[in-house]
């Protein structure tokens, strides 16, 4: 199928599993390069996506990883850039820690067969 000369191509599992190691090393790449590029001087533990979620914690305190995902999301709408997959899947990576469910011994996996329905 092409839509807006783009073509869409299908997504089986055998795909899946061929190209995540792909996808995975250009999300690292943003956490790495952004790690240093976004740096705290003096403050190790945090960079300026914490920085910003400080400033304006919003309703959920990390509305600031939110909103740069929207924005995100609508560039890749308007233009279709790969590079904004990429910043989209860092920042959900970066929500995550942030909500500290890297903390947790077990997670709230959608990948049960009873939830098939769901």
């Amino acid at each position: 199928m092409i839509i807006d000369g783009m073509e869409i191509h299908n997504t089986n599992i055998e795909t899946k599993r061929k190209y995540w190691p792909v996808f995975a090393k250009f999300v690292e790449n943003q956490f790495v390069h952004g790690g240093s590029k976004y740096a705290l001087e003096g403050q190790e533990d945090k960079e300026v996506t914490d920085w910003c979620c400080e400033i304006v914690p919003g309703q959920t305190g990390v509305d600031g990883v939110l909103w740069t995902t929207a924005k995100y999301i609508g560039r890749f709408k308007n233009f279709k850039r790969e590079r904004d997959l990429f910043k989209i899947a860092t920042y959900m990576f970066i929500l995550w820690l942030k909500m500290g469910f890297h903390l947790q011994g077990t997670h709230d996996e959608d990948v049960n067969i009873e939830k098939m329905d769901v």
